[in-house]
């Protein structure tokens, strides 16, 4: 599914898409080992209506989020959710809140 501004019906309400995360990429550093300086980022290729685009993350807010290959962030009634690959609804956590205030 590519991203929509349209309505999607989950769980008898309607999920108003405002991100779709297409996948998530873990930090890799592959043989140069973790950098000494600087926070350690993946990054979250996700569209909405302004196109595609790459997003830095924070690996710790990473890990400690739901933030996965297909899920949305988006309101239900104004409170902002997360669409799971498997959709189900969920109010953002601490770590998706804090990742969703450095994206807006």
């Amino acid at each position: 599914m590519t991203y929509s501004n349209e309505p999607i019906a989950v769980e008898n309400q309607q999920f108003q898409p405002l991100l779709h995360l297409l996948y998530v990429e873990e930090p890799d550093f592959g043989c140069e080992g973790v950098p000494e300086t600087g926070a350690v980022c993946g990054s979250i290729v996700a569209e909405d209506d302004t196109g595609r685009r790459t997003i830095p993350i924070e690996e710790q807010l990473l890990f400690a989020s739901r933030l996965d290959d297909n899920t949305w962030i988006g309101t239900v009634q104004g409170n902002l959710m997360l669409l799971d690959a498997k959709k189900h609804l969920l109010p953002l956590n601490e770590a998706e809140q804090m990742w969703w205030k450095s994206v807006r």
